[in-house]
């Protein structure tokens, strides 16, 4: 009986085992998939922040970095991953003392994945509109 329960136990125990095994595999995976679409959206803000077309990169509107059709590609790929992009540049403006463009086209973005209505637009800097969601 004594060894019967030391068997019972044992398997217990190495079930146990290998099921926080697949958890650890599981949150690994997770957590490089995130830095995955991170890296992603960083390099889609990169590549509309920095436009190919030299007309674009004199320009002061920041609408017209998503007007282009390279850019604009890149901008709608954000803006198609909705809540997850969305939870992305809100962390990352929670986290940047910057206000630039970057900042902008992230707000942008973030107003168009919100569904906010665009000519109630009471913003004009990224940080702005940070600083407005955070009060709603």
């Amino acid at each position: 009986m004594r060894k019967r329960l030391t068997k019972v136990m044992i398997t217990c125990i190495a079930i146990l085992f290998i099921f926080s095994l697949i958890s650890c595999s599981n949150t690994a995976e997770k957590v490089s998939r995130d830095k995955t679409f991170e890296q992603t959206i960083d390099g889609k803000l990169n590549n509309i922040t920095n436009p190919k077309n030299n007309t674009v990169s004199l320009s002061s509107n920041p609408y017209d970095y998503i007007k282009g059709e390279d850019s604009n590609k890149d901008y709608k790929y954000i803006v198609l991953q909705g809540e997850k992009s969305l939870n992305y540049m809100l962390n990352q403006l929670a986290n940047s003392d910057s206000n630039g463009l970057k900042e902008y086209i992230m707000a942008i973005a973030c107003s168009e994945i919100l569904k906010e209505n665009p000519a109630s637009k009471k913003w004009a800097s990224g940080r702005e509109w940070y600083a407005n969601y955070i009060k709603k």
